[in-house]
């Protein structure tokens, strides 16, 4: 069962801390598609959603490993 919550968004700065990745970390999520970004009057923001998403899609990843699915 999902956890429900409000939305929040967060500045691109706040990113590094919150996921504990690199700033060059978070480009190559965006990049890459995995992590999508808001442009809101110039200023770059995140949505909590979308990052809930990203670790929802990182924890399938590992527990699919742990079951033997996928190859490390």
């Amino acid at each position: 069962m999902a956890i429900q919550h409000a939305r929040r968004l967060y500045a691109g700065a706040d990113l590094p801390a919150l996921l504990q990745l690199s700033a060059e970390q978070i480009d190559r999520l965006v990049k890459t598609g995995q992590l999508r970004q808001i442009r809101i009057c110039g200023e770059v923001r995140f949505d909590s959603r979308d990052l809930d998403a990203l670790i929802q899609a990182y924890k399938s990843i590992a527990q699919r490993k742990e079951e033997g699915h996928l190859y490390a």
